[in-house]
């Protein structure tokens, strides 16, 4: 089976441009676009593409990419805005295990949490995207990443079929997990979190919202550029640098937050790139230091 032959009872979008699919609102034409949210949907449409040899990328909401100008010469699976609302596995003492899947957003979990008092997550208040591209890309801030609160994963191999990971079998480091490389295709997740008390769920919320305030609002970016060095702070060695409000072409680094790229409206993949390694480079000659990239580069052309 092809996965054109699936077409006909899952939605596709053929010759899509990608930049309606990610925060940068950049990028080429992808082959075709299908959003999915069941699990049984997933692995048919990996089964077929194993079968036929079409080429796959999974995608969330679009944050911490980076789609080249050249486009996708494959299939885009959106993985996102899953209606199904998180469960609650177990409970013991005061720590509670809920089950998610992986397309719910990542915003909503926050929300669900503090409204059941539910402590654990509030430092991911204001990270966008999904619940599954934050454990792959283990999400984190201010020294804490939702790695920490992972119990188990469910995942979906190449061969369509499932796999399931216990806390024994996680390995999580910073901006890095066991699904990084997109080959297991993480489909659901088990987190652990602790019951609070209203008053103090909402004033660690308000706290982590707060250290937030200094990042751009109301402008499209993909998050974080660049990684933090051991030790460092990416943002603070690209604004010594003096990379804020660089720009080229459509694109300019945030005159906020340095480790922030703006698209202004009109940029090309390209003008990101150009501007990364304009970054880098600063930082490199006066910090010598060789920032590693946060964002995923996506697309035909990408190494």
């Amino acid at each position: 089976m092809c996965l054109s032959s699936l077409a006909s009872r899952i939605p596709v979008r053929f010759q899509e441009p990608m930049r309606f699919w990610n925060t940068w609102g950049v990028g080429g034409i992808a082959k075709a676009v299908m959003p999915i949210t069941s699990e049984s949907a997933l692995a048919e449409v990996r089964r077929a593409s194993s079968d036929a040899g079409d080429r796959l990328f999974i995608l969330g909401e679009g944050s911490n990419v980076l789609v080249l100008d050249g486009g996708i010469d494959g299939w885009v699976i959106l993985l996102r805005d899953d209606p199904s609302p998180p469960e609650i596995v177990r409970s013991w003492g005061n720590s509670v295990e809920i089950r998610v899947s992986a397309g719910y957003p990542l915003r909503r979990l926050v929300n669900w949490s503090v409204r059941r008092r539910l402590s654990g997550l509030e430092f991911a208040v204001g990270i966008p995207g999904t619940v599954g591209g934050a454990v792959a890309g283990n999400a984190g801030a201010q020294g804490r990443s939702i790695g920490d609160l992972v119990s188990f994963v469910r995942t979906l191999e190449v061969d369509g079929t499932f796999s399931d990971w216990g806390k024994g079998d996680l390995t999580f480091a910073y901006r890095s997990s066991p699904f990084a490389g997109g080959t297991s295709w993480v489909t659901s997740v088990g987190l652990v979190l602790s019951l609070s008390s209203d008053g103090l769920v909402r004033q660690r919320l308000r706290h982590f919202a707060s250290l937030r305030k200094g990042q751009p609002k109301n402008s499209r970016t993909a998050g974080c550029v660049f990684k933090n060095p051991p030790g460092g702070s990416a943002g603070l060695m690209l604004d010594s640098a003096g990379c804020k409000g660089l720009s080229v072409g459509g694109a300019m680094v945030s005159r906020e937050h340095a480790n922030f790229i703006e698209n202004l409206g009109d940029a090309t993949s390209d003008d990101i790139l150009k501007l990364i390694d304009i970054c880098r480079s600063r930082v490199r000659d006066q910090f010598g230091v060789n920032l590693e990239l946060e964002i995923k580069v996506i697309g035909d052309g990408a190494l």
